[in-house]
Parts: structure tokens; C-alpha cells; sequence
């Protein structure tokens, strides 16, 4: 009885052990995907947005409220996503991207704008620019 007892002790401590090792890059991992997630919802939203106003907007609170723009039909999102990391995404008009900002001091910098990552998306509806994403 003694034995299995140690036995059960050291397997449940193995299996904590793991859980525990595995964690932060799981945890990363999801962060990462709902980033891309996110940007990807943003840059349909906009896309949508200059489908039925011709235009592109300003800010992301033109995707939910209305900006008194002719043809606009939303609101094309419920509310403006922030990052998993806690902080807001950044809408690039001069070269039509949605992407997390280089000054959010929580988001690891490889997926900040410009880092070997990039979390972005490219909006442009006749955009000639490859779409980047972390993979």
C-alpha cells in the first residue's frame, strides 16, 4: 500500500509538473491566434464598410457607430476589439493594414508592427500587398 501511494504522489506531481512547463507557451499560442482573429475581423469589417461607402474610415469607431457617411449600413462590428495583450490595434491608412501598435509594452515585440511576426492584416479591397500573419 505504501509504495502505490508513493507511486500516485509522484505520477500527480509528473502531471503537474507538465501542466505547469506547458502553460506560458499555450498560453502565448491562443494570444497569438486571437490577435489574428482579431485583425482579420477588423480589416472584413472595413472592407465592408468601403463597399457600401466607397470611402475607408478614420478610426475603428466608425465600423460601430455611424460616422454620417452616405451608404453606411452598420454597424459592422459590435464593439472594437483589443488585443489579448491589453491594448488597441492600429489602423494604417497609408498602407492600408490593421495591426498591434510598436509602443504596446505587453505584446511580445516579434508580433508588434515591423517585428519578424507581424500580426497584421492588409485591407486594401484591390490591394496588390501579400497579407502577413505570425505564421
Amino acid at each position: 500500500m505504501g509504495k502505490t501511494l508513493i507511486k500516485l504522489i509522484i505520477l500527480v506531481v509528473l502531471v503537474v509538473a507538465i501542466g505547469v512547463l506547458s502553460y506560458p507557451p499555450w498560453s502565448e499560442y491562443r494570444k497569438v491566434n486571437q490577435a489574428d482573429v482579431d485583425v482579420e475581423i477588423l480589416a472584413t469589417a472595413i472592407k465592408k464598410y468601403h463597399r457600401n461607402t466607397q470611402t475607408y474610415p478614420t478610426s475603428f469607431d466608425q465600423l460601430v457607430n455611424d460616422p454620417g457617411v452616405d451608404g453606411w449600413r452598420g454597424p459592422y462590428l459590435e464593439s472594437v476589439p483589443k488585443t489579448p495583450w491589453g491594448g488597441n490595434y492600429i489602423l494604417m491608412q497609408e498602407n492600408y493594414k490593421v495591426a498591434i501598435a510598436k509602443n504596446n509594452p505587453r505584446v511580445p515585440a516579434k508580433y508588434l508592427l515591423g517585428g519578424i511576426a507581424e500580426i497584421s492584416k492588409v485591407y486594401h479591397v484591390d490591394a496588390t500587398q501579400s497579407e502577413q500573419y505570425w505564421w
